[in-house]
């Protein structure tokens, strides 16, 4: 399976929800499966993480409200991706201010774990549409 972050927004707070800190951090990410079989894009230790600037980590959903955080158009199901099938997603972070930026860590199914680089502002191609499923 192919995972892309594709865009950050930083919102101060969703049309339902505040952040327990200052922020959330909302990444949307692609995910491609172009095998003939089911990928279980996460296992029981897998997920998402945020490694902020100073080298703490918070885990995907680590607030009641970023664990609710499902903006419309950008959540397409289930950890499992069909064969042949491309999605979009999101993964939310109850953040401080300061935490803006660091890296995005995802470990899949099998244990494997991917990392990249996160811009401390908004950035990427769906930021107006993201912002807008949010608000």
């Amino acid at each position: 399976m192919h995972i892309t972050p594709d865009t950050v927004v930083y919102v101060d707070k969703t049309r339902t929800r505040s952040p327990e800190h200052d922020l959330f951090a909302v990444v949307a990410v692609e995910a491609a499966n172009k095998t003939k079989t089911p990928v279980k894009a996460t296992g029981d230790n897998g997920g998402s993480r945020w490694k902020t600037p100073d080298g703490h980590t918070v885990e995907a959903g680590n607030s009641k409200g970023a664990a609710q955080i499902a903006p419309t158009g950008f959540t397409d199901g289930g950890p499992t991706v069909k064969p042949h099938a491309y999605r979009v997603n999101t993964v939310a972070f109850d953040i401080t201010t300061a935490e803006r930026g660091g890296t995005l860590t995802y470990r899949d199914g099998d244990g494997t774990e991917f990392r990249w680089k996160i811009p401390a502002r908004n950035s990427g191609t769906a930021v107006p549409a993201l912002k807008s499923a949010l608000q």
